[in-house]
């Protein structure tokens, strides 16, 4: 899990099925002291918001198996 900062929303005009009706943002990691970047090979990175988080805030992101289950849940 990390820390980031939500700096922007990303439009997609074509999307995976898996995707579609889901909000993208863009948002870059920080540092626990909210200092941007955690680190200087960090960019801005795609994630898909599952609160409702805006412009400027602060997020937490989680990966792999986990953040999967969360979205794409067989059916």
């Amino acid at each position: 899990m990390h820390l980031a900062r939500v700096t922007g929303a990303v439009v997609s005009t074509q999307k995976s099925p898996s995707l579609i009706g889901k909000k993208l943002l863009l948002v870059r990691r920080v540092s626990a002291d909210d200092e941007l970047p955690a680190s200087p090979t960090s960019g801005d990175e795609v994630a898909v918001d599952s609160v409702g988080a805006g412009v400027g805030e602060l997020v937490l992101l989680s990966g792999g198996s986990s953040a999967r289950a969360r979205f794409f849940r067989a059916k």
